[in-house]
C-alpha cells in the first residue's frame, strides 16, 4: 500500500507549513495564513493593465 503526501500550504511571510486542507480562505476564496493572517491575493500594482496608461488604447 503506498503513502501519498498531502497538500500542503507554505505561508512566504512567516514560512510555516500546513495542510491545506486545514488553512481558511477568505470570501473571494483566497487562501489566508492560520499564523500571520496573510493573505494570497492578486496584487494590483503588478497587473499589466495598471501599467498602461488610459490613452494606450487611443
Amino acid at each position: 500500500m503506498s503513502t501519498e503526501k498531502a497538500a500542503t500550504f507554505d505561508c512566504p511571510e512567516c514560512d510555516v507549513s500546513a495542510p491545506s486542507t486545514s488553512v481558511p480562505y477568505d470570501s473571494l476564496g483566497y487562501v489566508v495564513c492560520p499564523v500571520c493572517g496573510y493573505a494570497a491575493t492578486p496584487n494590483a500594482e503588478d497587473s499589466p493593465v495598471a501599467e498602461r496608461s488610459p490613452s494606450a488604447g487611443d
